[in-house]
């Protein structure tokens, strides 16, 4: 029975160990900061369209140049064809706004080595680049063309004519730094671009795509919501139009864009080293043992 014990409790401590061990590499921190998006409604650079995002992050670094990061974040984008100043654009009309849910993880490459010794902070500054794979989830709004204060939204009106997967995959990377204020906090910058598995976040299916018929306007699970919202072209008067049924332009291009949407997420980053150790990534917190000299 004490043999058992013994090796329980050796089992314990090896356990303890590699988690300590596993612990030193760590670093927890948060992003806060804006958004951007680029697709069939923002395509020239619209400073404007510039929203809020944020996240929480677990990185683990591996050794002195490469880290794995976990991120999970919120981002809001949005758009008006109204402020282009493409003439396609302005009398298509459209505009949104949506609100997306990711979570990734990515792959870094520190250009400097992530090295400290002692108390002694070496390479404060390190520049990384990084690429990764992800997944979100969005909810993408407009205002009711016949109540102009109230929102709707967009990706269950069918507004193409067929059902819009809100699920989608993405491919994250960028560049930033993060700068050693102590050995254990970091501070830093960074920006990145997702490149995504759909053309729906902006409710517009690219390049190819259509305005679609009444008739497929009309298997939409609110017909009369998606028969407004799919064609807002300037000037229209959409009663009387609704009322002889030529509010579609069944068959004229609604898309422009051939590429996925794609969007940005970037800020200020905080990041809190659970531990540190000498080399590996990471620096040793305590004191430093200098060699005495014999000479």
């Amino acid at each position: 029975m004490q043999r058992i014990y013994t090796k329980y409790l050796f089992l314990f401590f090896i356990l303890v160990g590699a988690f300590s061990s596993f612990a030193q590499k760590l670093e927890v921190g948060l992003l806060v900061g804006g958004s951007y998006y680029y697709g069939d409604i923002v395509n020239e650079l619209e400073l404007s369209t510039i929203k809020g995002a944020g996240g929480a992050f677990i990185r683990y670094h591996v050794n002195e140049r490469i880290a794995i990061k976990f991120f999970g974040g919120y981002a809001r984008i949005g758009g008006a064809d109204s402020i282009s100043t493409s003439a396609f654009q302005k009398r298509r009309n459209l505009s949104f706004w949506a609100d997306i849910y990711e979570g990734s993880a990515q792959l870094e490459y520190n250009f400097i080595k992530d090295i400290t010794r002692g108390r002694r902070l070496r390479n404060r500054f390190i520049p990384y680049a990084f690429v990764g794979l992800g997944a979100f989830y969005f909810n993408n709004y407009a205002y009711y063309i016949l109540a102009p204060t109230v929102p709707i939204g967009l990706a269950q009106l069918q507004t193409e004519g067929k059902p819009v997967a809100q699920y989608a995959v993405c491919i994250p990377f960028g560049v930033g730094f993060r700068y050693k204020v102590t050995s254990h906090i970091n501070l830093g910058l960074e920006l990145g671009l997702r490149y995504t598995s759909t053309s729906y976040i902006d409710d517009v299916g690219g390049s190819k795509a259509y305005y679609p018929s009444a008739n497929l306007l009309s298997k939409s699970p609110f017909p009369k919501q998606a028969y407004y919202m799919t064609d807002r072209t300037n000037g229209r008067d959409y009663t009387s139009e609704a009322e002889n049924g030529q509010l579609t332009r069944s068959g004229q291009l609604r898309g422009k864009i051939a590429i996925n949407d794609v969007y940005v997420i970037g800020g200020l980053t905080l990041g809190y080293r659970i531990g540190t150790s000498g080399g590996g990534g990471g620096g040793y917190s305590g004191r430093a043992i200098r060699c005495p000299r014999f000479y």
